[in-house]
């Protein structure tokens, strides 16, 4: 009795030794995703980390008591102390919100104290109801605009891109339901109703191939990153195979259907780099940058190239653009991109097994080493005054661009 006693004793001396294990269940979770948070994400500014630290003094005491419900709602709140879209969870018991920056089809931006419209989704639930570029936001859903913002920070101290990651999620709106915006423009006030409905699967293929021009000499691909079809990589070859002689191609990458894949960027860019070349750079916190390499195919499209993009070139998209820029030196024409940072990092929570991407490393474009997210179009379109007359501005610009002279 007294050996067992004392074997007890000393088992549980040297499991205080090691450290107790962690208790399983949310808290486990929560201390699992704070601690990889903080040691890797790429993104941090001393406001930024001064924000996730106090979050978890703030809120690690009501974890363990929450159900599942409040606890998911726990993680989202420490995640938005990041202010930043490209940190997502996933998985069963994930509450299903609009995905920013996929869903979203209004994009404002705060200029001279004021929040303006820069562009409205094509189609989309507020293009139906009759936004559009340039007008001035004063109200969501009855609210001050500049109060619901301070409601998503939570703060009074703000950077220009956490008012505008606020922004975002303030004129989302809900999932369902009818969403009230107040408008503003050249001194009329009015509020519309934008009818917000489930998102349904899109009827367009996801690739389409075609020739333009008077001549039929240019090539257009339009691309769904994101979209989940198998066929996507061989259905781009095939409609590139079908631009064989053409004198210009345009790459149209304006319609993300999500994230997307790594490897279909990949197969995409080896249509495209003579040889091995790099397509991005990244770096880790402490560690040199690396270049990541993606090797061409036997006969690269060789002629110049032109890039659709727009506020909803979002994830792989930006990847596949600035790649495009740096494997065959493509022109980006539209407006600025999403702006999703870095290279994303997963983990799987221990308890919940719940799915956490986050950015861990920095991403610059191979050619310049500029951020990745500070890319901006070789030819801007403004899309509150577009030129050109009616119809697809950023395209009229491409097809400007390779007119022939």
């Amino acid at each position: 009795m007294k050996r067992r006693a004392f074997l007890g004793t000393a088992l549980a001396a040297a499991a205080g030794a090691r450290g107790a294990p962690s208790p399983r269940g949310p808290s486990e979770d929560f201390e699992a995703l704070w601690r990889a948070i903080d040691s890797d994400y790429a993104y941090f500014d001393d406001a930024g980390r001064s924000r996730w630290r106090a979050a978890r003094a703030r809120l690690r005491p009501r974890v363990s008591r929450a159900d599942a419900a409040t606890f998911m709602a726990l993680l989202e709140g420490a995640i938005a102390e990041l202010r930043d879209d490209h940190v997502t969870i996933s998985g069963a018991g994930a509450r299903a919100e609009r995905r920013i920056p996929y869903e979203l089809d209004i994009w404002p931006r705060w200029r001279d104290g004021g929040v303006v419209i820069e562009s409205v989704r094509t189609f989309g639930d507020a293009d139906v109801a009759g936004l559009h570029a340039g007008l001035v936001i004063t109200r969501v859903q009855d609210i001050p605009v500049e109060a619901a913002m301070r409601g998503k920070l939570g703060s009074p101290s703000a950077s220009v891109a956490d008012i505008e990651w606020a922004l975002r999620h303030v004129v989302a709106g809900p999932r369902i339901g009818v969403q009230r915006i107040e408008v503003r423009q050249e001194g009329r006030v009015e509020t519309v109703n934008v009818e917000r409905t489930k998102p349904l699967p899109s009827t367009t293929p996801n690739i389409l191939g075609r020739r333009m021009g008077e001549e039929r000499d240019i090539g257009y691909v339009r691309v769904r990153v994101g979209a989940a079809d198998p066929e996507l990589v061989a259905n781009f070859a095939g409609a590139l195979g079908h631009m064989s002689g053409t004198r210009a191609l345009i790459v149209d990458l304006r319609e993300s259907a999500g994230p997307g894949s790594r490897g279909v960027t990949l197969a995409i860019l080896s249509h495209f780099a003579n040889g091995a070349a790099a397509w991005q750079l990244r770096e880790a916190h402490g560690k040199p940058r690396a270049s990541d390499v993606v090797r061409g195919n036997a006969s690269p499209y060789g002629a110049p190239i032109g890039v659709l993009v727009d506020r909803w070139t979002a994830g792989e998209a930006e990847a596949l653009a600035a790649g495009l820029a740096a494997v065959a030196d493509a022109k980006l024409i539209g407006t600025p991109m999403a702006g999703l940072r870095g290279e994303l990092h997963e983990l799987t929570l221990p308890a919940s097994g719940l799915v956490v991407r986050y950015p861990g490393e920095r991403t610059f474009v191979a050619t310049t080493g500029e951020p990745r997210e500070a890319l901006r179009p070789a030819v801007p379109v403004n899309l509150a005054a577009p030129s050109g007359g009616p119809g697809d501005p950023i395209l009229y610009q491409a097809l400007k661009l390779f007119e022939k002279r």
